[in-house]
């Protein structure tokens, strides 16, 4: 195992770190550990990203993440239950919380043929 050395942590900080430990019963050491394998474990939430859609029909739905607070999107020549789905996706990927950028593009894969998703 590589070791990981944080340089430039406050006295105050470093407190409340060990207090958080104590707490558990635990080095402050481990209780690190614990949280550093917990960070790591979770999905990263990516900030630009793209999703084509296309349907069979000829429907077509492309939602552009490109930044904080501005998605582009567009839908044309889909169906009431496919722009239902367009809709729903679009709303997860303006919140961008751990789990949507998944949750949208599994939701456009329910709805429509071939799903792309591309880095902006």
């Amino acid at each position: 195992m590589s070791d990981l050395l944080i340089r430039e942590v406050s006295d105050e900080v470093r407190e409340a770190l060990s207090e958080k430990a104590r707490a558990e019963g635990i080095t402050r050491e481990d209780w690190l550990r614990a949280q550093l394998i917990k960070l790591a474990a979770q999905p990263t939430v990516k900030s630009r990203y793209a999703f084509k859609a296309y349907g069979s029909d000829g429907a077509f739905a492309q939602i552009k993440r490109l930044y904080e607070g501005y998605v582009q999107k567009g839908a044309r020549n889909c169906s009431q239950e496919q722009f239902n789905a367009y809709q729903m996706a679009v709303n997860y990927v303006e919140r961008n919380d751990i789990g949507d950028r998944e949750l949208a593009h599994d939701l456009l894969s329910k709805h429509f043929e071939t799903v792309f998703e591309t880095n902006q």
